[in-house]
């Protein structure tokens, strides 16, 4: 789906995007067209419908598309003055201010980096590469070998057509392949909040400015993930048993659930000795596929006699087989 040509800045593409999309959207809600009314779907352009909807969208290219769009296709004017009248200090008038303020410094920071690409004789494309590949290599200095043989196989596992880059549909293939399902949409916005600076063309280095973010998010999962094994960890022998992991697992799936054919996969993976005695480190090898990252730590004495003798509001010492 990537067009050979080289790609329009943000501005074109999400411009054109809203329109081509807006477009697509009424067509299918006509009754005339055989579209129901009601019905969302997601439209996903071609490399023609792209280039048809910038086409539309710059007037054959008379009109140039810069700076920061809304969703609904109008353009955020950075120079736009909202006065400090009746309805200045509204909450629409400061929501605006606000994205008048982030459009003019968008605006001047693509100013200076095309700037800075003229006179280096590069594409803007090529001078953000080289920033990005300067981010990357100052991460990958400071990564173990194997963190570093586990980021390219990761991003190789993406890259579907083995271009060396991947994008949202990629993503979104790859993570419906291992049982969860994703649509587009959502991988693009994922990869969007993750960070990445286009979620069509994720590069190598990209990929490895993501990597501190995931290890970060990873320590939080697995600092609560710590202390729900240690609130079963009544003994302090530093394991559970199965019954307690797959209690401890539906505790921790929250209001949907993990279903019984997962949580059961865990189980058996954790107890990796079949001895019935899961340390945290099982436990985490089996919910993430690779060591954890945090060394557990007993509960203290204090908590571990608190919950022995207040378990499950007072109901007595539990069993044996439930820690």
């Amino acid at each position: 789906l990537r067009p050979e040509a080289r790609r329009p800045r943000l501005g074109a593409m999400s411009h054109a995007r809203t329109q081509w999309r807006a477009k697509a959207a009424d067509h299918r809600m006509d009754p005339a067209s055989g579209g129901p009314r009601g019905r969302r779907s997601v439209v996903l352009m071609t490399t023609d419908g792209l280039s048809h909807a910038i086409q539309e969208s710059t007037k054959a290219g008379a009109r140039r598309l810069e700076g920061l769009y809304l969703p609904d296709g109008h353009r955020v004017e950075p120079s736009r003055a909202i006065d400090d009248g009746p309805d200045g200090g509204t909450a629409e008038a400061q929501a605006q201010r606000a994205l008048a303020r982030i459009a003019k410094a968008h605006n001047r920071q693509e100013h200076h980096r095309s700037r800075r690409a003229e006179r280096e004789r590069k594409t803007v494309e090529e001078l953000e590469d080289e920033e990005s590949a300067k981010k990357a290599l100052a991460i990958l200095d400071a990564s173990s070998e194997h963190e570093k043989i586990m980021y390219r196989d990761l991003f190789n596992f993406f890259d579907v057509d083995k271009d060396r880059t991947w994008g949202s549909i990629e993503f979104a293939q790859r993570m419906t392949d291992i049982g969860y399902d994703t649509s587009v949409e959502n991988a693009s916005n994922l990869l969007y909040f993750a960070g990445v600076r286009d979620v069509d063309r994720i590069t190598f280095n990209d990929f490895v400015q993501l990597m501190p973010k995931l290890k970060a998010f990873r320590m939080v999962i697995e600092r609560d993930a710590m202390r729900a094994f240690q609130a079963k960890d009544f003994h302090r022998r530093g394991w559970i048993t199965r019954r307690a992991l797959a209690e401890l697992l539906t505790a921790m799936s929250g209001p949907d659930g993990f279903d019984e054919e997962y949580i059961s996969r865990i189980v058996r993976t954790a107890d990796r000795e079949r001895t019935g005695m899961i340390t945290f480190d099982f436990f985490i090898r089996a919910l993430f596929g690779s060591p954890p990252i945090l060394a557990y730590e007993l509960p203290s004495m204090s908590d571990a006699w608190r919950r022995r003798f207040c378990f499950c509001g007072g109901k007595g010492l539990p069993d044996e087989s439930d820690s």
